[in-house]
């Protein structure tokens, strides 16, 4: 019982800090605005959550059998709930366990092309949002651990982003994550085709044990998705 309080207490407590980080940014853009520094309010900005693969493509499998899809859907899912309060627009790739495909594709890699296709139309569509695609990592070491973010290197907003997550991430949940961001290369699809900010959130390895217990973890996943929405928030308070 102790320790189920002391999560909620942590929960609580960095979703208070948050939302005040929210409700002073969101102030601070209304003054500039009104000053005629900002023609755009922050409560109209634009975020494009991609939660990595889904139906036919289910991602990386995790030593325990977990699926990657299923874990980025329901911390997108998260993510998306917490910035719709904070004031967002929100635009979601996904929100089933589906992939964005057009329909009558008779092979898996012909389907896989395409969601990626279309799920970069997304992208083309609102150059003026910010695009966070979250994911998990997998590596034959099952040592590996933490959250790691990647960011496109074609816009210099997406680096400041990732640093911000990862920094948030990293500062209340992962003290012992040494990982800094990294740039995408062309491996990444999305990112590295991407003109508007860009990051890819690798939330942590589901081929650790200790972490994918972790991952599957109500609470956890939830830290991660207040986190990540922190980090966002703080990236658009300093831009």
């Amino acid at each position: 019982m102790k320790l189920r309080n002391s999560r909620l207490i942590i929960i609580f407590s960095v979703l208070f800090l948050i939302i005040l980080s929210a409700m002073l940014y969101f102030t601070f853009m209304a003054n500039s605005s009104a000053d005629g520094a900002m023609t755009k309010p922050v409560s109209k900005q634009t975020v494009i959550i991609d939660a990595g693969h889904g139906g036919d493509d289910g991602g990386a499998i995790g030593v325990d059998g977990t699926v990657e899809k299923d874990i980025n859907l329901d911390i997108a899912l998260k993510l998306e709930k917490l910035l719709k309060f904070y004031g967002f627009d929100v635009i979601m790739t996904r929100t089933e366990d589906v992939m964005t495909c057009d329909d009558g594709l008779d092979s898996l890699r012909k389907r896989k092309v395409s969601d990626i296709h279309n799920r970069f139309d997304v992208l083309e569509k609102n150059p003026d949002a910010v695009f966070i695609s979250v994911h998990q990592n997998k590596f034959e070491d099952n040592s590996q651990h933490g959250t790691q973010v990647f960011y496109s290197g074609n816009n210099e907003k997406s680096k400041l982003l990732a640093e911000s997550i990862q920094n948030s991430i990293v500062t209340v949940l992962q003290p012992d994550n040494s990982r800094v961001v990294k740039k995408s290369g062309s491996g990444i699809y999305l990112l590295y085709h991407a003109e508007l900010p860009a990051v890819l959130v690798e939330c942590g390895f589901i081929s650790n044990p200790a972490e994918v217990k972790k991952l599957n973890d109500e609470n956890y996943r939830m830290k991660i998705a207040i986190l990540i929405a922190d980090g966002l928030i703080k990236y658009l308070m300093n831009g």
